[in-house]
């Protein structure tokens, strides 16, 4: 599928959630919004025909996230976007980390240890419970905390508390505790292999990967 066959096959072709599932099955991973620097990158706005397609499909995020259909995903430029599951393997080997290990090296802000120890202990856990459990003094870097560790594919959204004004939240768990299969399959396939398969999938769709969209979109550093 080349970058013009799947505007072609695409562009305001979606209006379901359903139609947003097939979209993402037939690119493999997208951005929901379009990427300003990244145009040619995947993105649902285009299939959706809008501008702004994260307000218009702010229930799709969620629901097919957490009923498994697809994994939501804030990596690509900090923006959400969507992976297949089998997708997913792939990209937790190229920018998964190990907790610990980010831990031992210091690569990680007190604060975001903590919320990492107490949905380690506590999860599932909604987003409620954290800022009861870590304090006032700790709630101002939790979402920021919650970016880190769901862009390094240790925590994920996994439910939500409400859909109503003063109840809406989520619930966060360890992504490996979520989807432990996704993992394994990861760890068999190792960051170099992982690496080459999306760089040939890009490569497929008709997108040019350059240094500045594999650190800025993807987020690979010193590749």
């Amino acid at each position: 599928m080349s970058l013009q066959s799947w505007r072609e096959d695409w562009a305001g072709a979606v209006h379901t959630e359903a139609d947003a599932g097939r979209f993402v099955d037939a690119v493999g991973f997208c951005s929901i919004n379009a990427l300003e620097r990244f145009p040619a990158f995947p993105n649902l706005a285009v299939a959706m025909g809008t501008p702004d397609a994260l307000w218009q499909a702010w229930f799709w995020k969620d629901d097919l996230h957490v009923a498994k259909r697809l994994y939501y995903t804030r990596l690509f430029a900090g923006r959400p976007g969507f992976l297949t599951l089998d997708w997913l393997p792939a990209f937790i080997a190229a920018n998964g980390a190990a907790a610990d290990e980010l831990i031992h090296e210091g690569a990680l802000p007190m604060a975001t240890v903590a919320l990492y120890h107490l949905i380690e202990e506590r999860g599932p856990i909604s987003i409620r419970d954290i800022n009861r459990a870590l304090g006032k003094e700790a709630r101002g870097s939790t979402n920021a905390g919650l970016w880190e560790l769901e862009r390094r594919f240790i925590v994920t959204k996994t439910g939500l508390s409400g859909r109503e004004r003063g109840t809406y939240g989520y619930i966060w768990d360890l992504a490996e505790r979520w989807l432990p299969d996704a993992f394994t399959a990861a760890d068999r396939l190792r960051r170099p292999a992982a690496l080459a398969h999306i760089r040939t999938r890009l490569a497929d769709l008709g997108v040019p990967i350059d240094a500045k969209l594999a650190k800025r979109v993807l987020r690979w550093e010193g590749d």
